[in-house]
C-alpha cells in the first residue's frame, strides 16, 4: 500500500477526506471507486483510535429493536452480509448465547430472524446464519456453560481483526488511484467567500507543509470532528458546543473462560464475554467520560471498575482479577452530537452533515460511524459528494466486488491466511526465504513473516503500529522483552532504523501495550 507525500507541494482533488479510520477507509474507497479523484490523510495511524476500540463484532443491531429503530436493524443486517461477502478472510458467524431469556427477550429474536429474512442470500455456505433457539440445560453444560439454566443461542458476525478490515479499504481505494498518507496532520481547513476548498497540512515524516485543494472536503474523524472544525478560522463558526458527556468503552483479554460467547445485559449496559483467538475478549463499558478527546486515557481504574461488574454481574463461573488482564484497549465512541447525557440510549446511527446548511459549502461531517454499517454509509455520503461538488459518478460496486487482498478462506485456514487473505502466499514466501521470518510469536501462530511483510508494504509509522495495526501480535498483550526486541530488529531491517530508533521503539511499544497500574 503506497503512501502520498503531500509535503512540499499542492495537489488537486475531487474529494479530501480527513480521518483513516473505518468512516474515513470506506468513504475514499467509495469515491474512488466511483471514478472520483481522493485524497486521504490520518494525523496519525490507519485504523487507531476509536476504530481500533471495537468489540470485533459485525452485528446486525438487535439492541436497536429496544429503541424500534427498525431501519437501522434492517440495515444493519443487510450490511452483516455483505461485509461476509466482500471479505470473506475476515468477516464469519459467530454464535451467542443470551442467557435467562424471558418473554420479551424472545419476541425480541424472533423479530430479530424475521427482520433477517434474506440473511442467507449468500454465496459462501459456511457464511450462512440460522434462526435463534432456545438451549436446554445439558446443551448449556456441553458449551462449558454450567451456571446457566437457560439461555437463546442467536448468531451475528465477528472480524476477529478488524484493523485489517480498514486496511482492506483503505488498499482497495488505492487500488482506484486514491492518495492515501497516514502521519499526516492537517493545521487548518482553507477557503473563503462561504466555501471550502480543501486543507493545508503537514507530513509528519519530512516536516513539510502542503496544500490539499478539493472540490469537496470530509470530516471523518470520529470524536475529533468537533474539534477539526473549531480548530480553523474558515469552519470554526460550523463546530457545536462540546458535548457535555462522551461514551467510554474499554475492553479486555484473558484466558479463555468460555468457547461459546456469552451476554450479559442490564438497563443501562451491556457486554459479552466472546471466545477471541484462543482468548477471551470481555466488554464494553459504557462509561461517561468528561474532558478533552485528546486527554483521554486507558486507566487503571477503569480497568479495576470493570472487573468488579464483571464478577458481580456476569455468569461466568470464576471470579477474574488484575493478574488475569493479558491487555487492555478502549476509546471514544463517535456518537453524533448530543447534548443529552444518556449515551446508552443514544442513537447508533451514522449522520452525515452537510454545510451548506449552515452557510458553508464544499464541507461535510461524516459522524457516528460504526464497522457494520460503514460501507453503505460511504455509498450514500458519495453520492451526497456528487451533489455537493457537481461531480460526475459512476454506479456503487462496493456491495458485491471483494476487497483487495481478501480471499475466501475455510475451517482450516491458518492466522495468516486470515490476516493477509490473498497476500498470505507471500507472507509464508518470506518465512521459506529466511529461517529466522517463520519462527512463530504468537499462541495462535503468527510468524515474524507477517510483521517483515507488513513493514515492507503497508506503510507503518512505528513499532506499536506494526504489532496493533497490521499484524495483531500486540493485541493478545504485550511480548516477552526478548520478543519484542526481535520484532523491533526485523521491522528496523525493513524501515532502515538504526540503533537509537530501534531502542526508542521498543520503549514505546512497551508502555502503549502494557495494561496500565495507575
Amino acid at each position: 500500500m503506497q503512501r502520498s507525500d503531500f509535503g512540499g507541494r499542492t495537489t488537486t482533488v475531487d474529494v479530501l477526506v480527513i480521518g483513516g479510520g473505518i468512516t474515513g477507509a470506506t468513504v475514499a474507497y467509495e469515491a474512488a471507486s466511483r471514478g472520483l479523484q481522493v485524497a486521504l490523510v490520518e494525523r496519525a495511524d490507519y485504523g487507531g483510535a476509536t476504530s481500533a476500540a471495537t468489540g470485533r463484532l459485525v452485528h446486525g443491531g438487535l439492541r436497536y429493536l429496544k429503541q424500534f429503530d427498525i431501519g437501522l436493524v434492517r440495515e444493519s443486517l443487510a450490511e452483516r452480509r455483505t461485509l461476509m461477502s466482500i471479505a470473506p478472510n475476515l468477516v464469519d458467524p459467530i454464535g451467542m448465547v443470551l442467557p435467562e431469556p424471558g418473554l420479551v427477550e424472545r419476541v425480541g429474536l424472533t423479530a430479530y430472524d424475521l427482520l433477517s429474512f434474506d440473511r442467507n442470500r449468500i454465496a459462501d455456505r459456511s457464511k450462512r446464519i440460522p434462526r435463534h433457539r432456545i438451549l436446554s440445560r445439558d446443551d448449556l453444560s456441553r458449551r462449558g456453560l454450567t451456571g446457566l439454566r437457560s439461555g437463546a443461542l442467536f448468531h451475528d458476525a465477528m472480524m476477529p481483526n478488524p484493523e485489517r478490515l480498514t486496511l482492506a479499504f483503505l488498499r482497495s481505494a488505492g487500488a482506484y488511484g486514491a492518495q492515501l498518507a497516514n502521519d499526516v496532520a492537517v493545521e487548518t481547513i482553507i477557503g473563503g467567500g462561504g466555501r471550502v476548498v480543501g486543507a493545508q497540512v503537514r507530513d509528519g515524516r519530512s516536516g513539510r507543509q502542503g496544500e490539499i485543494r478539493a472540490r469537496v472536503t470530509v470530516n471523518a474523524t470520529g470524536p475529533w470532528a468537533r474539534d477539526v472544525l473549531a480548530n480553523s478560522p474558515v469552519t470554526d463558526v460550523l463546530a457545536p458546543p462540546a458535548p457535555p458527556v462522551r461514551s467510554e468503552g474499554i475492553y479486555l483479554v484473558t484466558r479463555q473462560l468460555s468457547t461459546t460467547m456469552v451476554l450479559t445485559v442490564s438497563g443501562h449496559s451491556h457486554f459479552s464475554v466472546a471466545p477471541w483467538r484462543g482468548l477471551s475478549l470481555i466488554g464494553p463499558t459504557e462509561t461517561p467520560y468528561h474532558g478533552d478527546v485528546d486527554d483521554w486515557r486507558l486507566t487503571r481504574s477503569s480497568i479495576d471498575d470493570f472487573l468488579e461488574t464483571v464478577n458481580t454481574t456476569s455468569m461466568l463461573p470464576v471470579q477474574l482479577g488484575p493478574d488475569d488482564v493479558l491487555a487492555a484497549y478502549g476509546g471514544l465512541r463517535p456518537l453524533t452530537e448530543q447534548t443529552s447525557t444518556d449515551t446508552y440510549n443514544a442513537s447508533r446511527a451514522s449522520e452525515l452533515v452537510d454545510h451548506r446548511a449552515d452557510g458553508l459549502d464544499g464541507i461535510v461531517s461524516a459522524t457516528g460511524g460504526k464497522y457494520t454499517t460503514s460501507r453503505a454509509f460511504a455509498e450514500s455520503t458519495v453520492d451526497t459528494l456528487a451533489a455537493i461538488g457537481g461531480l460526475q459518478v459512476r454506479p456503487s460496486t462496493s456491495a458485491t466486488a471483494i476487497l483487495v487482498g481478501c480471499a475466501a478462506s475455510d475451517a482450516d485456514s491458518g492466522i495468516v491466511e486470515q490476516l493477509y487473505g490473498g497476500a498470505a502466499p507471500a507472507v509464508h514466501a518470506l518465512a521459506d526465504e529466511d529461517s529466522r521470518l517463520a519462527r512463530i510469536v504468537t499462541h495462535d501462530g503468527i510468524p515474524l513473516a507477517a510483521l517483515a511483510y507488513s513493514a515492507r508494504f503497508e506503510s507503518p509509522r512505528s513499532l506499536s503500529d506494526l504489532l496493533l495495526r497490521r499484524t495483531g501480535i500486540g493485541t493478545v498483550g504485550l511480548p516477552a522483552d526478548d520478543d519484542l526486541a526481535e520484532m523491533a530488529a526485523v521491522a528496523g531491517a525493513e524501515l532502515g532504523w538504526d540503533d537509537t530508533r530501534i531502542d526508542a521503539e521498543i520503549k514505546a511499544s512497551r508502555a502503549e501495550l502494557s495494561v496500565p497500574d495507575h
